[in-house]
């Protein structure tokens, strides 16, 4: 497969180191929104290690998306295949659009929910996690679309790291 098929071996890195902490993310879920609960009701909780982990990897997930996003701005990407259908071409470079949205800001609006015991803005953090667990869902179908029905499986060989 060409170069120009395949995603740099930085973009496959990142794109799997952060699919791991974001999975890690979505499994420590339910004991960070029990911290917050804690943290709503209680004048002066502290971190518990949920919370201090559910911290630390958003804020890693957000750096690296960051870096992700400043290496997508700067160097050619492979393009969605030629044959697919417009709307599935549009499908998919909306989703990956969302992915950078919520993966970037989602840490920070979860950061201003505990700093300012929001409970709104805890509320807002809370459903765009299931935004993004169905975000998950559509980009893992897109692949097995690409793969198993339209039979580019170009789109899932380009990521696999080699």
């Amino acid at each position: 497969m060409s170069d120009t098929l395949r995603y740099r071996r930085r973009h496959k890195l990142l794109h799997w180191i952060i699919a791991l902490l974001v999975a890690v993310q979505l499994i420590l879920a339910r004991g960070m929104g029990h911290a917050f609960a804690i943290r709503m009701e209680a004048a002066n909780a502290s971190w518990d290690s949920a919370a201090v982990i559910h911290a630390l990897l958003g804020t890693t997930i957000a750096v690296l998306m960051l870096w992700r996003l400043m290496i997508r701005l700067t160097s050619d990407i492979p393009p969605p295949p030629a044959s697919a259908p417009p709307f599935v071409q549009w499908a998919s470079r909306a989703t990956h659009w969302l992915f950078y949205a919520i993966l970037i800001g989602m840490p920070f609006v979860g950061a201003l929910a505990w700093a300012l015991k929001a409970a709104w803005i805890g509320q807002v953090h809370a459903t765009t996690g299931k935004v993004l667990i169905a975000l998950i869902a559509l980009h893992i179908a897109g692949a097995g679309y690409h793969h198993f029905i339209a039979g580019d499986r170009q789109v899932i060989r380009r990521m696999i790291p080699r």
